[in-house]
């Protein structure tokens, strides 16, 4: 494959694509491998239900797979990211018929059947057509919430370079640059789609897995207490919180996803520094180069501010605004 060009950034311009507006509806899109885990499903709901901050325009489907972690390690074995891209679709749609209140879903997209990782070309799927369309489009900066595998983003930016000048994508994936190893599922699922991340020089910030954004932990009870029997989506999500098969005894289930959400949502909930953007190497550690572009990264997250605000608007989902 030809190395693709990409236009260089500013610091400036740089800084204003990571600088999310403080006030009033803020153009967004979502990615998400919905089906794999009950945190995407949870970050879409919350995004539906505030319409006063987010202009949620659209949600592409991601692929994943999960055959890594064994047969009996995830509610349901996939080992297709076509397989993955398409429950994650259908499951998009289960959220949507949950929220009845919400009229006028965004539509929802199919994206990449295969890694890019598997590719030597980008795969143009509804997914990268519609983000490359809607980027050029937009007179706000596009804020491309990234919650799987990046194979859908990375290859909108291969595809179309010069949507860079237009988004700002907030990832999570890889672990904080502290901790003991970089084995993460986002990552690691498809190297070279994150490689392109970092290596692009698109607007970024990431929100580390391990080290940062597990903080954001819950449990099946506390899930129950606060959901079960308070609207349809919050029964949907009691009812699901048990089937995740490591959420045993005394364990506890980190809600990752909600993180990308809730920083678009108030950025005052987050600490985050500019670094480097670092490299990814063939064993996934982390290199460095301070020669290299900045991205945006989170430190620490204020884990209590977001699960109030998302239970309370999940709790009052079936209710008319006053």
């Amino acid at each position: 494959m030809t190395a693709t060009l990409f236009p260089k950034l500013s610091r400036t311009e740089r800084i204003d694509l990571m600088t999310i507006p403080p006030h009033g509806e803020v153009p967004v899109v979502i990615d998400s491998d919905t089906f794999n885990e009950i945190d995407d499903q949870m970050a879409i709901a919350w995004g539906m239900l505030r319409p006063d901050r987010l202009d949620l325009q659209a949600i592409y489907a991601a692929p994943f797979t999960n055959h890594f972690f064994g047969e009996n390690a995830s509610h349901t074995f996939v080992d297709n990211p076509a397989t993955g891209m398409q429950l994650s679709y259908e499951e998009i749609h289960r959220v949507f018929e949950k929220l009845p209140l919400c009229k006028n879903p965004p539509p929802a997209f199919k994206g990449a059947t295969r890694y890019l990782s598997e590719q030597s070309e980008p795969e143009s799927t509804a997914a990268t057509r519609d983000l490359i369309t809607r980027a050029r489009a937009s007179s706000d900066t596009l804020q491309v919430i990234a919650i799987g595998a990046p194979t859908n983003v990375a290859s909108a930016l291969l595809q179309a370079p010069d949507i860079i000048h237009n988004i700002h994508i907030i990832w999570l994936g890889g672990n904080s640059y502290d901790w003991k190893d970089n084995q993460e599922f986002n990552l690691m699922q498809d190297l070279r789609a994150s490689r392109v991340l970092f290596d692009s020089g698109v607007a970024l910030t990431q929100i580390p897995c391990f080290g940062v954004a597990n903080c954001m932990a819950s449990s099946v009870p506390e899930i129950q207490y606060y959901l079960a029997n308070t609207s349809q989506i919050g029964n949907y999500f009691a009812n699901i919180a048990p089937r995740c098969p490591w959420i045993g005894f005394a364990s506890r289930k980190v809600i990752w996803d909600i993180t990308t959400l809730g920083f678009v949502l108030n950025s005052d909930w987050f600490t985050t520094e500019l670094r480097p953007s670092p490299l990814i190497n063939d064993n996934l550690a982390w290199s460095f180069d301070n020669r290299r572009h900045l991205i945006q990264v989170v430190k620490f997250i204020e884990r209590d501010e977001l699960f109030k605000d998302m239970f309370h608007q999940i709790i009052n989902a079936d209710k008319d605004p006053v």
